[in-house]
């Protein structure tokens, strides 16, 4: 790491090769998620590249390691926890013939492009547009910058809009 922090770019790549195995199975121990376990590691190790340099290289990498991947965990755990499931029970949408049938379909549809999502887009999307949580206090949480969570909220609705073959009406339209 202490190369890394001088400049050495062919550093990270081994840093990466001697960790990479390490951090995802601390993740997926943690959190039982593939997904998520993938999403955590990636951030690990981005948030190792932006900490270079307050990087210390007269200690021991390791601890400084799994500090920032346990303030990760703790991070995400805070998420997940603010983001409340609700399981829906299709059976009556099906019940109510060929319209309930679709509704349940477009339902299944959005779930699945919901589940393709990173964890950082379902959570930007769901704080903005089903809580109402402004994209300045979701670029502050995350430490982005305001248009970088306004263009993964509106990159995720699109995909979603995408996946239910529902598009938005032209100006002067109703979509009804």
């Amino acid at each position: 790491m202490g190369l890394y922090a001088d400049g050495d770019a062919d550093a990270f790549e081994e840093l990466f090769r001697r960790h990479e195995s390490r951090a995802y199975a601390y993740f997926l121990k943690r959190t039982g998620s593939r997904d998520r376990a993938r999403d955590l590691y990636q951030e690990l190790f981005l948030r190792i590249h932006r900490g270079r340099d307050a990087y210390d290289p007269g200690r021991s990498f390791a601890p400084w390691f799994f500090q920032i991947a346990h303030r990760l965990l703790i991070d995400d755990q805070r998420r997940a926890h603010r983001c409340h499931e609700v399981p829906i029970d299709d059976r009556e949408l099906r019940d109510a013939g060929p319209r309930g049938e679709q509704q349940a379909a477009d339902r299944e549809q959005a779930l699945r492009v919901l589940g393709e999502l990173s964890s950082e887009e379902r959570y930007i999307l769901v704080s903005a547009k089903v809580e109402g949580v402004g994209y300045g206090v979701l670029a502050r949480e995350l430490d982005k910058s305001v248009a970088a969570v306004k263009k993964a909220a509106s990159r995720a609705m699109q995909r979603l809009r995408a996946a239910s073959g529902h598009r938005a009406a032209p100006a002067g339209v109703d979509a009804g």
